[in-house]
């Protein structure tokens, strides 16, 4: 007879898996271990549906709770009649038509004293108390019974229930999801077996309290069996233990947030500390507290998340911004912050690889044009345009040669790609930059190193600047620069009219001949001229012949010193003796300004003071160039009087005094009675003549015209202060430095395009509006195009760096060799050298065979200069590398010998050295232990030949260093520098 599987008794299987320990009935806590009961498994729910499904019927006829088998599912052989059970044997079997008939009943009852519904059974259930656990299902009520002393025993007995008196209950209500979650302080754990208690009653027979209930359900898709109070204990106990430890970890995780976020809220310390330690100046410190505004919060986000993942991805603006300000004024006091204050700064590396993205060699800036270019779309998508105004001005840089790895840095480049090493030492530094004169920012559009340039080579630089300006969309309206004799000769060339009868201060736009662009001579360039005209010649002369004198501001400065207070003006000794800082602006500015008109008419007409008797005509020359001053300076929207900006309203009475104040100063004479326009003083009182006709033509165009531009013109635009600033931007560069040399002023202009907030210094003119630099280098890093070149053998013909042999006909005497011999001193100071090549090699190649060919013992090698020189410490180089280095010193004697002891200017002349090394040493045999390694790699990839190419540039840095600092030596008879600082300092100023 056969047996289904499912009737025999599991007790005695030893094959199986284990057995669970009590019945899956709920109610039913009969222990599967114990003799007298046995386990039996439900039928195969796909072999005997029929069968399954009784028994299952059966099993949720009086249990509360819905229950459906899963594989592991038993029940006890106490729920089968006997008459179900096979007679005799030692195993229990079902009859094949067994189903279980005998299970607990339940009923829900009221207790009237505390209003909560209990559940009665034939056994004891223990309910425990789970802390911050939320059972969550299809949206509805439901709730847990919460004992504080975290056990509840419920005896059930005969339908009868007995709670014991000093246990305190508590009902506690949550809302909960359609998810079937347990949530635990955040954490989300599956939980399949769960006691649902709803507030809605099971059946007709229940009686419901109106407070609270408390019934015990199942999900309706998805029931499952309860476990045992044992089991669910020990599960209480364990997630008790979890919770502790996760309100352990909570704290901690509140404990470092509070340290972040004294750390973040206290950043004003960080720079406190760096200008205590001297790291940084005042400027810095002045420029980096103004930036932290939106800093606190992105480094806060920068710390929170830096712990949780590895790449957080680009770098916010603002932080990005502070780490680069800090960076560009002190890398030692970025490198303090960053490592002292774990503020999440980005590395020096990451820094330096933001910079490489962009190109700022000498030419003009593609970044900024481009940038250039995306301001003119926005300003199309709001019907506006983009209005600037360009100005160029020139900075000394230091006459210095040095050696970048590459080429040398120092000479004259016009950014044309052409090298000539006929090209002298670049003195200087030409800016072109455009400021926005309907916004406000401005930005360099590109510079040239040069050494003295002619009108008409500026004429044609501004030229292809202004062209780039329009192709990019940007309307150029005005170009400033200052007063030098070369600047004359541009302007003519360009189309202005400088002569004083025919004025004109405009020349046609190159690529729109309908289109002004106005002339500017900057105003604060021409106070000074005016202010030293008066001061060297004393004495000027107006229309009607009376005295202009300087003397009575030297009165006026002796009369407040002796009574030791001043008249309301800033006249001090620096103002009087200006030659000495001749350059600052504010000097000549103060000197003649309407607060010493005032005082002198005071003096003169109050106080009859004897010394100020005539003074009339000095203070009139005063004040028109005080107010004529003010007009071209003007930078505040709301000013009044000379210093508003120019509008439609004030246009009439501005170009009335403008117009006042060139007849004036066409009327003015010097000592002798000629004409100042025809001095060799003119330059100052010219200047200011130009600058009238332009603001007038500039305002009648865009403020005053039909369709006007622009609402007000604010002539600050105009001026070259925003380039002066600029160059004191780059003299702050790691610090200060006032004379940068030329790969200095590269790496200041690369990083001020940069996203920042770098401000000028205390130079010649100091910040009078908030003008930012354009940024001209997106977030994002673009990867540097590799720049092609001339090839290594076309730049190994031109310096002659290969090796010549002499025909062999005896008579061909234009055939010389270039064959270079060493001298035995030459060959051991190349040995010494050749010990620093290892270290350099080591740095850049990790293979061991490599690297073991490099360097020998002390009694491999003859008697050389870096064995006689060592004490133990120098590493002895091998014959191959000396080799090599011999070889080296050879091509370099070859390239000065064509250059006539110059240096070459152009780039790759250390690839092609090294080129050319290889192809004489790769069969001589200089690495002969390598004959075999050779081979192990791939021919793109041969170790030898990457070793004495590294070997050989290694040997070129260090001589082209060499060369530089002799060329530099050599360049100035007597170096004063040293001296005059020093000087200085002793005279304590």
């Amino acid at each position: 007879m056969f047996f289904p599987p499912w009737l025999f008794s599991k007790q005695a299987s030893k094959n199986q898996q284990k057995m669970p320990q009590f019945c899956s009935i709920y109610g039913c806590h009969h222990a599967l271990a114990k003799e007298n009961i046995s386990s039996h498994r439900f039928p195969d729910a796909r072999k005997n549906p029929e069968m399954y499904a009784i028994w299952v019927e059966n099993a949720n006829k009086n249990s509360p709770v819905k229950f459906v088998p899963t594989k592991g599912s038993r029940i006890c052989s106490g729920h089968f009649n006997s008459d179900m059970i096979e007679e005799g044997g030692k195993r229990v079997i079902l009859k094949s038509y067994a189903v279980p008939t005998i299970f607990p009943n339940f009923q829900v009852i009221k207790n009237g004293q505390a209003g909560i519904e209990k559940v009665l059974s034939q056994d004891v259930i223990e309910v425990e108390k789970f802390h911050g656990m939320s059972y969550e299902k299809h949206n509805l009520v439901k709730t847990v019974i919460k004992n504080e002393d975290k056990a509840l025993s419920l005896q059930v007995v005969n339908e009868k229930i007995a709670i014991m008196d000093s246990v305190n209950m508590q009902v506690v209500t949550e809302e909960v999801t359609t998810e079937g979650n347990v949530s635990i302080l955040g954490v989300k754990r599956k939980y399949t077996d769960e006691i649902e208690i709803y507030q809605e009653c099971i059946s007709n027979e229940v009686s419901v309290s109106p407070k609270r209930a408390r019934t015990i359900s199942s999900f309706d898709d998805h029931p499952y069996c309860m476990k045992s109070p044992h089991r669910m204990k020990r599960q209480v106990d364990d997630l008790i233990d979890k919770v502790e430890n996760l309100q352990k970890r909570l704290k901690t995780s509140q404990k470092k947030t509070n340290r972040r976020d004294k750390k973040v809220s206290t950043l004003t310390s960080v720079v406190s500390e760096l200008r205590e330690k001297n790291l940084i100046n005042s400027d810095c410190a002045t420029i980096l507290e103004s930036t932290f505004s939106g800093v606190p919060k992105e480094l806060m986000k920068r710390l929170v998340t830096q712990k949780k993942k590895k790449n957080l991805g680009a770098y916010p603006p603002e932080l990005r911004s502070f780490a680069l300000t800090l960076k560009f004024y002190s890398t030692k006091a970025y490198n303090y912050v960053r490592k002292s204050f774990d503020l999440g700064l980005p590395h020096v590396n990451v820094i330096r690889s933001w910079y490489s993205s962009m190109n700022g060699e000498p030419g003009f800036t593609k970044d900024a044009l481009t940038a250039l270019k995306a301001k003119v779309l926005a300003a199309k998508r709001d019907n506006q345009e983009v209005v600037c105004a360009l100005m160029l001005d020139e900075m000394a840089i230091r006459k210095h040669v040095e050696w970048d790895g590459k080429q040398f840095r120092g000479y004259v480049d016009l950014g044309t790609g052409i090298n000539d090493d006929s090209l002298p030492e670049a003195t200087d530094a030409l800016v072109f930059m455009a400021v926005a004169v309907n916004s406000g920012w401005k930005v360099p559009c590109g510079y040239f190193l040069v050494n003295g340039l002619t009108g008409e080579q500026k004429a044609n630089l501004t030229k292809e600047c202004i062209t780039k300006l329009h192709e990019a969309g940007v309307k150029v309206v005005s170009f400033t620069c200052d007063g030098p004799t070369s600047h004359q000769a541009m302007l003519k060339l360009l189309g202005a009219q400088l002569s004083p009868d025919n004025l004109q201060a405009y020349f046609q736009h190159p690529c729109d001949p309908k289109a002004k662009i106005y002339i500017f001579l900057d105003a604060c360039h021409m106070i000074k001229l005016v202010r030293n005209t008066m001061s060297d010649w004393k004495v000027l002369k107006d229309k009607d012949g009376n005295a202009i004198k300087w003397q009575f501001v030297e009165e006026l400065h002796k009369l407040q010193e002796s009574e030791g207070l001043h008249l309301a003006n800033k006249l001090r000794s620096a103002h009087i003796k200006w030659k000495p800082q001749k350059m600052k602006v504010n000097l000549a500015a103060q000197a003649l300004s309407s607060s010493v008109a005032d005082a002198l008419e005071y003096c003169e007409g109050k106080l009859k003071l004897p010394q100020f008797q005539g003074c009339g005509p000095t203070v009139q020359c005063i004040r028109v160039f005080d107010h004529l001053f003010d007009v071209l300076n003007s930078r505040n929207p709301l000013a009044r009087n000379f210093k508003a900006p120019i509008r439609r309203s004030n246009y009439q009475y501005t170009k009335r005094f403008l117009d006042e104040a060139s007849e004036y100063i066409r009327n003015l004479k010097g000592p002798a009675g000629q004409s100042i326009l025809t001095s060799k003083r003119k330059t100052g009182f010219l200047g200011f003549l130009l600058c009238i006709n332009a603001v007038v033509g500039l305002a009648e165009d865009l403020v005053n015209a039909a369709n006007p531009v622009l609402k007000y013109l604010l002539t600050y635009k105009m001026s070259q202060d925003h380039l002066e600033l600029f160059f004191s931007a780059v003299r702050a560069c790691g610090g200060w430095n006032n004379n940068p040399t030329t790969r200095q002023f590269v790496v200041a202009y690369k990083q001020l395009l940069m996203r920042h907030n770098i401000e000028g210094g205390r130079g010649n003119c100091t910040p009078q509006d908030d003008t930012e630099i354009l940024n001209s280098v997106q977030d994002q890093h673009e990867i540097n195009s590799v720049p092609t070149g001339i090839s290594d053998m076309a730049i190994a013909r031109r310096y002659d760096l290969e090796l010549r042999q002499p025909t062999a006909d005896d008579h061909d005497y234009c055939d010389v060799s270039n064959a270079m011999e060493l001298s035995e001193y030459k060959e051991a100071a190349i040995s010494y050298i050749a010990g620093y090549v290892v270290k350099m090699v080591e740095k850049k190649i990790h293979c061991p065979q490599c690297l073991a060919v490099l360097t020998t013992s002390k009694g491999s090698i003859p008697d050389l200069f870096v064995t006689w020189k060592s004490n133990g410490g120098l590493k002895l180089p091998s014959l191959g590398l000396i080799k090599i280095c011999e070889e080296t010193e050879k091509c370099v004697m070859r390239m000065l010998n064509v250059n006539g002891g110059g240096l070459p200017h152009g780039a790759g002349l250390s690839s092609a050295i090294a080129t050319t090394v290889l192809s004489v040493c790769v069969g001589s045999g200089v690495f002969s232990t390598l004959d075999q390694h050779m081979f192990d790699s791939t021919p793109g990839n041969n170790h030898v030949f990457k070793l004495i190419k590294c070997c050989c540039q290694s040997y070129v840095t260090i001589r082209m260093h060499h060369l530089s600092k002799t060329r530099n030596a050599g360049m100035h008879d007597k170096v004063v520098r040293k001296q005059f600082s020093k000087l200085v300092l002793f005279k304590h100023q």
